[in-house]
């Protein structure tokens, strides 16, 4: 994991040189004080040279600020370079989900995705620095008492090295249960992200239904459980912190014993203890209890990294092959053969279909929920991949054509029309970006939606909330079309555009859809028959595939399955 991480401080080795430069300075820094206490207490106090006392008291002043100076440096490029670290990850990980295929996210929650982002990064970015600036500092600190102890006393220095040989061994321990409870820590922080996104992007339902009280014990649930992980968790870390506590106290302890029976027989000169309680009280714990705060850090950093690299090692199911070509703009022909398709693998949504679909031809889709009206469209732009068989456009496997050009020439309209959390001339320019805004205004009043974009408070510049709850249905659903007006593709998806609207809505965006099929290959999926009677050809699709297709008066007079949807439909709708 450590190795996968190291490849992020390529960028900024400068930096990360500067830190250990540093850091090894300020660990040096802080070895020197004893030493020279040291030696004041046993050369120069007892000669009573003061000047030479105030002489070496300046060089320590004088090493205090270089120290302050260093730590100055070493935590504000530090910590620049840990948030640098994090934009990139943060980075990385927005654009390969972005590279994802729609079967990853059909399985994925976004709260834990988002979740996964910005808390689970920000853990990591913060590890960036301390990690290793708090090794370098801590280990050299640690090492370099070590050493010093033995020079000034092996026997006492034999009996600390075994304590904290001891102490290591039960903090690797710690440790291990430590890693596995952060990393809950962090799936089921993960879990209250994804909760909430649920709940509160659903709450005009949940207020609509009362379920205020539901939606709540939800909630309370998940998080619920995040506080029994965290309480499992502060249990391991709070023994761990007090473990280093009552080890520092014990050492102290065993210091005033044995040093205070050294001095008492003579082994042990006074300034030499003075110094080792310095060294073992101060200057070694020091970096102890800094290391236990980092491991606490390192746990959740790399609980978070862990989720990070699950998500960059989930691979599309497919991207553009090494021969793909770039195709400017297409005709529109469209060839299914030999289609086979299933989302898990198993039960089949369709199979074996084979249908020839001419360039700026009409063609509606028909018939029950669930034979695969929607999928036969959704494979066109390879939202998904074929598991057998093959679409050509204009003679070309679909396979063979780069996603992004691919993409660029189909334009979809949704029932369920997603507007994003601007204003209304950037929502209609994610049609096409560079758009001008005389090619908007074009787009709009082709939708037919100029009208009631200019009667808005700001116009175009009308800021129409999360998901464009300030509109209505109908005025959404024509502001997806003038995004298909400025894209300007040949070939044109319509999955059930107009259905749940009125009648009068559904007669404008069925004229502003009309206008928007001249001259374009075009796909109609509809449940309402009405809405496809002047289509070039209508394709009957039932769980068997392809049962009828022909125009509707010849579909009619056939008296088969278009005309049984037809007659239910009908007297359904007299009926009421």
């Amino acid at each position: 994991m450590i190795k996968r991480f190291l490849p992020y401080y390529k960028p900024y080795i400068t930096t990360v040189v500067l830190i250990i430069v540093g850091s090894l300075l300020l660990s040096s820094l802080e070895l020197l004080f004893p030493l020279v206490l040291r030696y004041v207490m046993n050369t120069i106090i007892p000669k009573g040279e003061l000047s030479d006392l105030y002489l070496y008291s300046g060089i320590l002043l004088g090493l205090y600020c270089l120290g302050y100076f260093l730590n100055y440096i070493v935590t504000y490029y530090g910590h620049f370079m840990g948030a640098k670290i994090e934009n990139d990850m943060r980075h990385a990980l927005f654009k390969h989900l972005e590279s994802l295929s729609f079967r990853y996210f059909d399985n994925s929650k976004t709260g834990q995705l988002m979740s996964r982002i910005t808390s689970d990064i920000a853990e990591i970015g913060e590890l960036s620095f301390r990690g290793p600036n708090d090794i370098i500092v801590c280990t050299l600190t640690m090492t370099g008492t070590i050493v010093i102890l033995f020079f000034m006393n092996w026997k006492l220095a034999i009996f600390i090295t075994i304590l904290l040989l001891v102490k290591t061994f039960e903090t690797i321990f710690t440790n291990r249960k430590m890693k596995a409870s952060f990393k809950l820590n962090r799936v089921r922080a993960g879990e209250i992200s994804a909760q909430v996104e649920d709940s509160l992007a659903g709450i005009r339902v949940v207020k609509a239904f009362t379920n205020e009280e539901f939606e709540l014990q939800k909630f309370s649930k998940v998080s619920n459980a995040l506080l029994d992980a965290r309480a499992a968790s502060y249990k391991i870390l709070a023994r761990f912190s007090s473990g280093i506590s009552f080890f520092s106290s014990i050492i102290n302890v065993a210091m005033l014993v044995i040093g205070g029976t050294m001095i008492a027989t003579g082994q042990l000169p006074v300034s030499d203890f003075v110094a080792f309680f310095l060294y073992v009280g101060s200057i070694f714990m020091k970096p102890v209890l800094r290391l236990t705060v980092f491991t606490e850090m390192y746990q959740r950093g790399m609980a978070g990294f862990a989720r990070f690299c699950e998500i960059m090692d989930d691979k599309p199911d497919f991207a553009d092959a090494p021969d793909a070509i770039n195709c400017e703009r297409l005709h529109g022909n469209i060839l299914f053969k030999d289609v086979t398709f299933s989302y898990d693998h198993s039960s089949k949504v369709i199979n074996n279909i084979n249908l020839n679909i001419k360039a700026g031809e009409i063609i509606a889709f028909v018939g029950p929920t669930g034979v695969g009206k929607t999928t036969i469209c959704n494979l066109i732009p390879r939202f998904y991949d074929v598991q057998n068989g093959a679409i050509y456009i204009d003679g070309i496997d679909i396979k063979k054509i780069t996603l992004e050009s691919l993409r660029s020439n189909i334009g979809i309209v949704q029932q369920d029309v997603f507007i994003f959390s601007e204003n209304v001339h950037d929502n209609i320019a994610y049609g096409r970006i560079d758009a001008e805004e005389d090619e908007v205004i074009a787009a709009a009043k082709a939708a037919e939606a100029h009208e009631f974009i200019v009667s808005l408070p700001d116009g175009y510049d009308t800021n129409i909330g999360e998901r464009g709850v300030k509109l209505s249905g109908g005025q959404k659903q024509r502001i997806s079309i003038a995004r298909i007006f400025l894209k300007n593709p040949p070939i044109l998806i319509l999955d059930e555009a107009t259905s749940a609207l009125d009648n009068e809505t559904e007669k404008k965006i069925q004229r502003a859809l009309n206008s928007l099929s001249k001259n374009r290959t075009t796909l109609i999926i509809a449940h309402r028959l009405a809405t496809v009677q002047k289509a070039d050809r209508i394709v009957v699709l039932t769980d068997r595939g392809i049962i009828e297709q022909g125009k509707h008066e010849a579909l009619l007079a056939k008296k088969g399955v278009y005309y049984d949807l037809y007659q239910a439909q009908f007297t359904d709708i007299t009926s009421k």
